[in-house]
């Protein structure tokens, strides 16, 4: 095959040799920009477009980590269970659940029973005690009531223990 194109070669005229090579030297640098330069500068540009996205990410982690950090260091308080339904009460009272919600002590568990509340408020108030008096959730129980938007429901929280590191 090669002894072929070699006679192709041979039989060609000094010009026709001389446009076969420029053509070939087109094809070969077409070919190297396409299968090397073009992909990388399409990378280039997507990777530097994906960039401020990820630094804020990476920010937002790391706030993150310092406060997991600072929760970490602070002291548990060993609230009386008393007390912790006491500051669940106050809780609920504040995020608009009142009268809706009954807070009871059951042993070391408390529970809470909120009929016709609204699921979005008793979601925010939830997220909002766990993160404020570090109980950790046991049960939960939530059912949707024949109004829209309005569940009842029956939660079951327990302080966290810490473990010693």
């Amino acid at each position: 095959m090669i002894e072929t194109l070699l006679q192709k070669w041979r039989g060609l005229a000094r010009r026709e040799r001389r446009m076969v090579a420029g053509g070939l030297t087109v094809i070969v640098l077409a070919l190297i920009y396409l299968l090397l330069v073009e992909p990388a500068t399409v990378g280039r540009r997507a990777i530097s477009s994906e960039l401020p996205g990820l630094r804020a990410q990476v920010s937002r982690m790391e706030l993150l980590a310092g406060e997991v950090r600072r929760l970490a260091k602070a002291p548990v308080v060993a609230d009386s269970g008393s007390q912790l339904r006491e500051r669940i009460e106050q809780s609920a009272a504040s995020a608009g659940l009142g009268a809706m919600a009954q807070v009871a002590l059951a042993g070391e568990r408390i529970e809470v029973k909120a009929k016709g509340v609204p699921f979005a408020t008793l979601v925010d108030w939830l997220d909002s005690v766990l993160r404020e008096t570090r109980v950790r959730v046991v049960d939960a129980n939530v059912s949707r009531d024949l109004q829209p938007g309005l569940v009842s429901a029956k939660v079951v929280l327990e302080a966290s223990r810490r473990e010693p590191r």
